[in-house]
């Protein structure tokens, strides 16, 4: 069972994610409001808080390869199709509202 990342194992995993496939760049990272609602993200993004990244590669093969990779290193993911951007989004904390005790102690 995957734990809730603290932001600095969710800064060490990305960082490792990189070093694993070099074919990756970060095409998001922590976003403002203003930014979220204009690429459209959920209102609760993990990016408003710093705890998600979106990765782009050269094809849908290597995103996927990337995203056992990305597991393995305990994210939630998820790859998105051409309608969205092809890119990996990776997260250190599960979907769904930020736990309050975690919001607590790491919030910003």
């Amino acid at each position: 069972m995957r734990n809730p990342m603290t932001p600095a194992e969710f800064d060490a995993a990305c960082r490792e994610l990189w070093r694993a496939c070099k074919f990756l760049s970060e095409s998001s990272g922590r976003r403002s409001e203003a930014r979220n609602s204009m690429v459209r993200g959920n209102p609760n993004s993990k990016h408003l808080i710093g705890m998600a990244r979106d990765f782009a590669a050269p094809d849908v093969e290597m995103l996927r390869e990337a995203e056992i990779v990305a597991l393995a290193l305990g994210f939630w993911t998820q790859v998105h199709d051409v309608l969205s951007g092809d890119h990996l989004h990776v997260q250190g904390l599960p979907p769904g509202d930020v736990p309050e005790w975690w919001m607590n102690k790491y919030g910003r």
